[in-house]
């Protein structure tokens, strides 16, 4: 390593952690120590392994410890893949995997939340770039199912938050259990669209409505998608960032806690 090299700012990190990489590559496809590379390829075998066994990905299947993302995959099964050719299930029946691979399996699929607890963004780009890779689905086509799932989850949540009060119709009292804060707010929207209505021209109502809303601090919440589903919400690009990260992470842990490689 040349002299120049050395000064740069975390150089020798990264190069001591590429070379360490490097050489856990024995001559076999197992590597001596687990890398990210490794961490990935167990996980899309995972769900290779889970694809043959006959388990509906989905609530119940293993009980409660498996990741909740591993279950949300069931709801991305189309008719036609639940619709298999009664050859294809006998086939399917005699590739069933062995008890090493279920093992196997259920090691790998444990690891996000094992260790990757409180990073949501990170354990589900990584689950659901193995999940992709194994089934072959389409990655923009899921990414785009889930973004519209977020959306109007988003939409129904900013509704509920800005709609107006109940009113008991037998004493006209309101009765909403919001908070006290969101409802003053609608009544301080509406007597200034009231206000607005009456005094400014309909061409510029609605500019002047948000103008005093804002400076009223009683704008309608609103609520964007990866709110209304927190650590769901990925494009492409963040999902493969997002999975590198979570690959590497593993793989640092399976490796200090001596976790041997297989």
């Amino acid at each position: 390593m040349t002299d120049a090299a050395a000064t740069i700012p975390g150089y020798l990190g990264l190069a001591n952690d590429l070379r360490s990489r490097i050489d856990a590559l024995g001559e076999n496809e197992i590597p001596t120590a687990w890398t990210p590379e490794h961490v990935g390829v167990r996980l899309i075998e995972a769900f290779e392994v889970l694809s043959r066994s006959g388990v509906r990905v989905g609530p119940g299947a293993y009980g409660n410890g498996w990741p909740a993302m591993v279950h949300e995959f069931a709801d991305m099964v189309d008719a036609q893949a639940r619709a298999l050719a009664e050859k294809e299930k006998q086939q399917a029946r005699a590739a069933r995997p062995t008890a090493d691979e279920l093992s196997r399996m259920n090691e790998a699929l444990a690891w996000p939340m094992a260790y990757l607890d409180g990073k949501p963004l990170q354990s589900d780009a990584l689950m659901l770039w193995a999940y992709a890779s194994a089934t072959g689905r389409d990655m923009a086509g899921m990414l785009n199912h889930r973004k519209k799932r977020a959306t109007a989850k988003a939409e129904a949540a900013a509704r509920r938050a800005n709609a107006a009060p109940h009113v008991d119709p037998e004493d006209g009292q309101v009765k909403d259990t919001r908070d006290p804060a969101v409802l003053a707010a609608y009544e301080r929207r509406r007597e200034i669209a009231r206000e607005v209505a009456a005094t400014v021209p309909a061409a510029e109502a609605l500019a002047v409505l948000r103008a005093r809303c804002r400076d009223a601090d009683c704008l309608p919440l609103v609520v964007k998608p990866h709110e209304a589903m927190p650590g769901r919400v990925l494009s492409r690009t963040s999902l493969d960032r997002q999975r590198k990260v979570a690959a590497a992470a593993v793989a640092a842990e399976l490796r200090q806690q001596g976790v041997a490689v297989r």
